[in-house]
């Protein structure tokens, strides 16, 4: 019991680090377009965390959890009933199939180390605001034409019409945060996978 309410807190603590659910933080520290000062946990780049790994967090999926018995492919899920939800967006969306997927690491208890059964998305409200729902009901990136067509700290990628993270050397490049080379609405946050 003391292994789980261990591994429930740690959840929760990188939860309310990197803010869940696909949900908009302000920038800690000084805040604005230049991003600002890092709080505990929080990173840009892999040196500004202690053994662990810089990870980028503004595109996490929350998606709910259905089972914590492993799965190795969708078919795994097939023929599961229960509530809905999608995967941590605004909301409001139809409840999607169950899926076989690996919860990002910031999402909800309980924290996961394999790929679980989850209720996919079946609208775009049913993603974090700079993903869309997928056919395979997953949230991926934007499909896209121009850069017009994706969201902040997004350019379209003409060879696979989809929006991608625009690269970046500084906070100055981005509307938030310069994680790994990529612009971030929230800094990276240390965890080793």
């Amino acid at each position: 019991m003391l292994g789980r309410l261990d591994g429930w807190m740690f959840g929760m603590a990188l939860c309310l680090a990197a803010g869940c659910g696909g949900e908009t933080q302000e920038p800690a520290g000084e805040g604005g377009n230049g991003g600002g000062a890092l709080g505990e946990l929080e990173c840009r780049r892999g040196e500004d965390c202690d053994n662990d790994t810089c990870n980028p967090v503004s595109d996490a999926a929350c998606y709910k959890v259905q089972s914590t018995a492993s799965c190795r492919a969708d078919e795994d899920c097939a023929g599961m009933a229960g509530e809905g939800g999608g995967a941590g967006g605004s909301g409001g969306g139809a409840a999607g199939p169950f899926i076989c997927e690996m919860p990002h690491f910031t999402c909800p208890p309980p924290l996961q180390v394999s790929s679980v059964c989850v209720r996919g998305c079946a609208t775009d409200a049913d993603c974090p605001a700079t993903l869309a729902c997928a056919p395979d009901h997953r949230c991926r990136a934007k499909p896209c034409a121009a850069d017009a067509d994706c969201p902040v700290n997004q350019a379209c990628d003409p060879t696979g019409g989809a929006c991608a993270r625009k690269a970046c050397a500084s906070d100055a490049d981005c509307e938030g945060y310069c994680v790994l080379g990529q612009c971030e609405e929230k800094p990276g946050v240390c965890f080793l996978y």
